[in-house]
This record gives structure tokens, C-alpha cells and sequence, in this order.
């Protein structure tokens, strides 16, 4: 679960024009009604949906099929310092994914887990 860190927020807009995915955002805003809930929606190249991402939400999705393809609008450039990550797995998150997860980067393998001090992010 991926996000960039205020002031380099970044709002994305995601769809799928192959295969299908489970595609989920979380909201970090800190006093956000919704903090640390997610909301998920299947894209596909069959459905044709997309899914907003607003700053301050967290993304990640989840492969439904073998030959995805997605494709990713970025409201503001990639700037690795203000990378932010959860794991994916995380129990805070409690995210229903629809499969099982048996594949994930070694990198988003070590995301860590939320703590009481994860305040949210404020602009």
C-alpha cells in the first residue's frame, strides 16, 4: 500500500486494460471520518472502470487474473524521499483481499505494520 508523503501528495486515477485487478485505496487523512478504512473496486479491461485515488489514501492492488496491465495517471511527479508504504497484510488494515496473497515483492514484503504513533498525514 503505497502513497507519497504532504507536500507530495499525489492524487492517482488507475485503470485496468488487461486482465483484472482488485484495486484498493486506505485513507491516511488524519480526522478523516473514514481514517484507515478502505474502499475496493474490481477494474478490468471488461468492466472498463476506474478508480480515483485522492491524496492522502494510501494504493495497492491485488492481481484477479495472470496478464494485467494497468495504467496509472499521476497528479504530481514520483519523489522517493516522500515515499510512504503499509503492508499490505496488515491487521489494522484488515483488508478483505479476495484472494489469497502467495506472491508479493520483497520490497512490499518489509512494509511495515501501522503503530499507535501513525497518526495520519496532515498537508
Amino acid at each position: 500500500m503505497h502513497f507519497q508523503h504532504p507536500p507530495h501528495a499525489e492524487m492517482k486515477l488507475v485503470s485496468c486494460v488487461r486482465g483484472a485487478v482488485l484495486d484498493v485505496a486506505v485513507d491516511l487523512r488524519a480526522g478523516s471520518a473514514t481514517f484507515l478504512k478502505w474502499h475496493a473496486q474490481e477494474l478490468s479491461a471488461e468492466n472498463r472502470r476506474a478508480l480515483l485515488i485522492p491524496e492522502g489514501f494510501a494504493h495497492g492492488f491485488q492481481a484477479l487474473t495472470s496478464d494485467c496491465e494497468l495504467i496509472y495517471l499521476h497528479s504530481k511527479p514520483y519523489i522517493a524521499g516522500s515515499e510512504g508504504a503499509l503492508h499490505a497484510k496488515d491487521p489494522a488494515l484488515d483488508i478483505a483481499w479476495p484472494l489469497e496473497i502467495t506472491e508479493m515483492s520483497e520490497r512490499d514484503q518489509k512494509h511495515p505494520y501501522l503503530t499507535d504513533q501513525f497518526a495520519g498525514l496532515t498537508p
